[in-house]
């Protein structure tokens, strides 16, 4: 798509708050109210914006993320299609996408226990197993998303950090919140009132329990979900294999990727790598000089990389009502 200055500047108003109001974003890029609204419904109409995200920190109420990696083999463009529609029917994944690179297919999963996640993984691999030709499951243990900086062409900053993970205190759910929780997680700009229609409740009492679960931060961000092709131009996760480290090389890796614009969002993990990168850039030429900077500086570390080429996401969504069973409250 052609982006003007100020289609970057909404772009990057909505990525460091989805929920903010449009009179607050007109006022911040200095355009009528109407003209953003105008222009936002371009984003829209043309795929650029697929949703708008709430992140909310599931490790919170117990569940702990998981990737898997799959190699596809042995299938049609049909039954390629039909496993991507049925893992995004399931509450339990969170994220799909298709990429290029030693994997083809990748899905993240929430689960509370061990036994959770394996019946859940139980019932993907019995139905696609003679597709699966190979596996690799990553455990995610604390993830950090980043502004999108280069909208603006803001340089090093240390305002970027959107965290979740980790060590946490568990939060009790009730059913109202479950499902304000659901509908912020369906699209973050939905309005205390449409909430308010649909669970029969008043609008001050959805805007007081929506604060709460910020100031728990349950709730850590609103941001977008935005197709990168249309965006940038290319999409790279890359998987990285760490070793010898320690805090001070911890810290080092973590400021390049702070201070690096193309770096939106890096994990840390157990599995066959530790570590992760999602990158967004023009072209391959910006990918392999940024690589060989990182992996110049982290030679004594970065045993090895693997880099996917994401080419189209089709789910991204942090909590579904759906994981829950009848009548369950946390």
């Amino acid at each position: 798509m052609k982006l003007d200055k100020k289609d970057n500047q909404i772009l990057y108003e909505l990525d460091r708050n989805a929920r903010q109001p449009l009179t607050w974003i007109a006022k911040k890029v200095r355009l009528k109210r109407e003209s953003v609204l105008y222009r936002l419904k371009r984003y829209l109409k043309e795929g650029l914006i697929r949703n708008y995200l709430t992140v909310v920190d599931m490790t919170k109420l117990g569940f702990v993320h998981y990737k898997i990696y799959v190699k596809l083999h042995n299938i049609t463009e049909k039954q390629e299609k039909e496993i991507i529609k049925d893992l995004c029917k399931n509450p339990f994944v969170s994220w799909v996408a298709s990429c290029d690179g030693a994997y083809s297919l990748i899905f993240a999963i929430k689960a509370r226990t061990m036994v959770e996640v394996r019946d859940v993984l139980k019932k993907i691999s019995n139905r696609y197993w003679k597709f699966f030709k190979e596996q690799q499951i990553s455990t995610i243990v604390s993830a950090n998303h980043f502004y999108r900086d280069y909208l603006i062409d803001k340089k090093a900053t240390t305002e970027r950090k959107i965290e979740w993970g980790g060590e946490s205190e568990k939060i009790k759910l009730d059913k109202v919140n479950i499902e304000i929780l659901d509908s912020l997680c369906e699209s973050s700009r939905i309005s205390a009132v449409g909430i308010s229609s649909k669970l029969n409740i008043s609008v001050d009492a959805v805007i007081q329990r929506i604060k709460k679960l910020e100031k728990a931060h349950l709730i850590e961000h609103y941001m977008l979900w935005l197709d990168v092709g249309k965006l940038k131009g290319i999409f790279y996760k890359v998987l990285v294999k760490l070793h010898n480290l320690n805090n001070e090389k911890e810290k080092k890796l973590y400021s390049f990727c702070l201070e690096n614009p193309s770096i939106v969002y890096i994990v840390n993990c157990l599995g066959d790598w530790q570590f992760e990168m999602d990158i967004e850039l023009e072209n391959v030429q910006e990918f392999r000089k940024l690589m060989r900077n990182f992996l110049n500086k982290f030679s004594e570390v970065v045993s090895d990389y693997s880099a996917l080429n994401i080419y189209n996401e089709y789910k991204y969504r942090f909590f579904e009502k759906g994981i829950f069973k009848n009548n369950e409250v946390l």
